[in-house]
């Protein structure tokens, strides 16, 4: 019998049983089937692939069902490298995270601990820590030298950026850093935290946001605010409230973007069906397949506040097709003519704001860190004229590793040659990997 401890858990907690995961390697020899069981709730096909991604799985199948109250999800995955899921710590990883999810993680509800990918990522690093400072920015610009300033200013606070990642689409620029304190002097004190949310105001609105047509926004949040939320989740809410999906237009049916990031076609479609005996959504979503796909769409549905009834995801020849039927989360069950292009257009800008394989990628690995190495790092992109598109940064002790997504240049040639040598040249004992296109996404 399993044990539980009363000091944590609540009587509903008793009542309702935790979610089970099953991780099958024994009906397919190529791939692990892993199926969740649990109490529906609104939200919790995201938090499943959330932890799913977090751990680099590629997923290439996956039905989803809903019956009353219960859910029985079933993904097919194997790992980036083509292998099935056996590492002992990740599924226990996939377990805790659910288990997180649903407030079982004690008063605290700290999500799981971190543990290895088969690409050598941490999973879980993308949790906000409630130890970090957290920065939020939105800037309606692409400015290519606007992460210089904020890292110069925060090393003069003595501040330093344990985590970040930044998108840019439609011409709006998101970022999120998770700032330590190494001198222990802001965090605490909510009187300086405010000077330093003052000054970085001061700074960004004099360099880069002096029209008044141009839209901007800083938030700086104490370290009690941050509780575990998971930074990809925040920056698809910050640019999605920023509208950066306003100017994508609309035709037959299907969505034309206006601003082609990925280079590809994507398909989108919602309408009003009638299955058995009630209406639904139907959302039809057909794409190049990448990495986060399924994350970014589900997520989408429910920052708008639908619930996911049914879905199937499958893939074929690196085309993903995606199939919802949905309902709103107040028990609607049709959408009007505006919800439905809204919807469309929000599904899409999600899909094309996260970086993908179809630009230059340097991965940049430190093995000794040392301050100031971030901001060296991009500025050596902006004086070699490549403009920052993506970034992902973690630092865990002396060890630092950063994946970039960068726009004008081609990782073969003498731009490559010459950027290559530049990050050499001012950032020893670095080990640099640059490709372009044909590679995952994150």
């Amino acid at each position: 019998m399993a044990y539980f401890d009363r000091n944590f858990h609540t009587l509903e907690e008793y009542i309702t049983p935790p979610p089970t995961v099953c991780v099958d390697n024994d009906t397919y020899g190529d791939r692990t089937v892993i199926k969740v069981s649990c109490v529906n709730r609104h939200g919790l096909l995201v938090d499943i692939v959330q932890a799913l991604i977090d751990l680099d799985l590629i997923i290439s199948k996956s039905y989803m069902s809903s019956d009353g109250d219960w859910i029985m999800d079933a993904f097919e995955v194997t790992d980036a490298l083509g292998n099935k899921l056996i590492e002992p710590t990740q599924i226990r990883y996939i377990e805790e995270s659910l288990s997180f999810a649903e407030g079982r993680g004690g008063p605290t509800r700290r999500p799981p601990e971190e543990v290895k990918t088969c690409l050598d990522n941490l999973a879980g690093a993308g949790h906000l820590a409630s130890d970090h400072i957290m920065l939020e920015m939105t800037v309606g610009v692409d400015h290519s030298g606007i992460s210089e300033v904020l890292a110069t200013l925060l090393l003069d606070y003595h501040l330093e950026v344990d985590f970040c990642v930044a998108w840019m689409h439609n011409g709006l620029t998101g970022c999120i850093l998770c700032i330590v304190d190494l001198e222990l002097h802001i965090s605490s004190n909510a009187a300086r935290l405010a000077e330093l949310e003052k000054q970085l105001r001061r700074v960004v609105g004099a360099h880069y946001c002096r029209g008044s047509s141009e839209k901007w926004r800083l938030r700086i949040s104490r370290p009690s605010l941050v509780d575990g939320a998971h930074a990809e989740r925040r920056l698809h809410q910050m640019m999605r409230e920023e509208n950066d999906w306003e100017g994508m237009g609309m035709a037959g049916g299907d969505l034309q973007s206006a601003v082609v990031v990925t280079a590809e076609e994507m398909e989108v479609s919602v309408n009003n069906v009638k299955k058995k005996d009630n209406y639904m959504v139907k959302v039809t979503v057909r794409s190049r397949d990448r990495p986060k796909l399924l994350f970014d769409v589900a997520f989408t549905l429910l920052d708008l506040n639908y619930d996911v009834v049914h879905a199937s995801v499958s893939t074929e020849e690196s085309i993903a097709l995606q199939e919802y039927y949905i309902k709103k989360q107040d028990g609607r069950s049709r959408v009007t003519e505006m919800e439905r292009e809204r919807l469309i257009v929000c599904l899409v800008a999600a899909a094309e704001r996260r970086p993908g394989p179809w630009g230059m990628r340097v991965k940049v690995r430190v093995v000794e860190y040392r301050d100031s190495l971030l901001w060296n790092i991009t500025r050596v992109f902006r004086e070699n004229g490549m403009l920052v598109v993506g970034a992902k940064w973690a630092k865990r002790g002396a060890f630092a590793g950063g994946l970039f997504y960068l726009k004008g240049g081609s990782s073969t040639g003498d731009v490559a040659h010459g950027l290559m040598q530049a990050l050499r040249s001012e950032i020893s004992g670095c080990n640099f990997e640059m490709k372009d296109g044909g590679g995952a996404g994150w």
